[in-house]
């Protein structure tokens, strides 16, 4: 793996109309926002070359709206990513390292913006306007790209639906 996105799932309905967390399906604008992240991704040259997404019916959801954008690429559904650490994502990525060029882990916060925020302090030559708005808060639907190279990780992009 040479490249890294950091994906929240879309906007989830509202708690209480589906029975659990687990089941909670995307809203209609996360429906909106998801097809919308897809097709910036690809227009922007990220897509992934494979997918660890959350087994939760919104990141799932997530996953197969935003990849009507780009060419079918395998996808691993993890019960394991469902409201993952930052220790459980970054062991999942490991595993799918040599899986591809892009990895695209789909999940939920707080691990996945705990993760972004823990590659940002490790790394080194971030954009710095990705950072100043991923470090105040890591919002449903977006992704942040990282390049990951032999002398560390660098932020190189946040994509966001909602200003495409």
């Amino acid at each position: 793996m040479h490249r890294l996105l950091l994906i929240r799932h879309a906007k989830a309905a509202a708690f209480g109309r589906e029975p659990g967390d687990h089941a909670r399906p995307l809203s209609d604008k996360g429906h909106r926002d998801a097809l919308a992240l897809g097709q910036i991704l690809a227009d922007a040259g990220w897509t992934p070359d494979v997918g660890a997404v959350s087994n939760a019916l919104r990141t799932v959801q997530t996953w197969d709206d935003m990849k009507t954008a780009f060419a079918p690429c395998p996808v691993h559904f993890e019960e394991v990513m469902y409201l993952a650490s930052q220790k459980t994502l970054t062991d999942t990525a490991r595993r799918y390292s040599a899986a591809g060029q892009t990895l695209a882990l789909v999940g939920h916060n707080p691990g996945i913006a705990i993760l972004a925020h823990q590659l940002i302090e490790a790394g080194f030559d971030h954009k710095a306007g990705a950072v100043q708005r991923l470090l105040g808060n890591f919002k449903t639907g977006w992704a942040a790209a990282f390049e990951v190279r032999d002398e560390g990780v660098s932020l190189v992009q946040l994509f966001d639906p909602r200003e495409g």
